[in-house]
C-alpha cells in the first residue's frame, strides 16, 4: 500500500521539484563568474555563410569514411579533449578542421596525422591554439 502512495506524491511533486531546480538560488553572488566562456564571437563567424559547419557534411560513402577515419584517430591518440572535439567537415575530399587544440605541437600532430590518411584531397586547417 505504501507504494502507490509515494508513486502518487512522486509524480505530484515532480512539476514543482522540476520548477524549483531550475531557479537560481538567491546568495547574493552573480551567477556568471567573470572570466566565464564566451562564444559569442564564435557563434557570429559560424553564421557567415563562407564558413563550414558539420551541417555542410557530405553524406557520401566516401566523405563519410573520411570524417569517420579522422574522428577515430583523434579519440584513440593521445590528444586534448579539446582536439578529440573539433569539428571535422569532409566535402568531395576536402577535408575542414575547426576548433580549438592545446599546443601549437598538437595542431601539428594533427595536421600530420590527417595528410596521411588516403582519400583527402586537400586540407583546410582552422584549428586554433588556445
Amino acid at each position: 500500500m505504501k507504494k502507490p502512495i509515494f508513486l502518487a506524491a512522486c509524480l505530484i511533486l515532480t512539476p514543482y521539484l522540476a520548477n524549483a531546480a531550475s531557479e537560481p538560488v538567491a546568495t547574493g553572488k552573480p551567477m556568471v563568474q567573470e572570466g566565464a566562456a564566451n562564444n559569442t564571437g564564435i557563434n557570429k563567424r559560424d553564421r557567415d555563410d563562407a564558413t563550414l559547419t558539420p551541417m555542410d557534411q557530405m553524406n557520401n560513402s566516401s566523405d563519410l569514411k573520411i570524417t569517420q577515419e579522422i574522428r577515430q584517430a583523434l579519440v584513440k591518440g593521445e590528444f586534448s579533449m579539446d582536439a578529440k572535439n573539433i569539428k571535422v567537415i569532409a566535402r568531395n575530399g576536402a577535408v575542414t578542421l575547426r576548433g580549438p587544440v592545446r599546443s601549437a605541437a598538437e595542431l601539428e600532430r594533427i595536421n600530420v596525422m590527417v595528410k596521411a590518411m588516403p582519400g583527402i584531397k586537400s586540407i583546410d586547417n582552422q584549428l586554433q591554439v588556445k
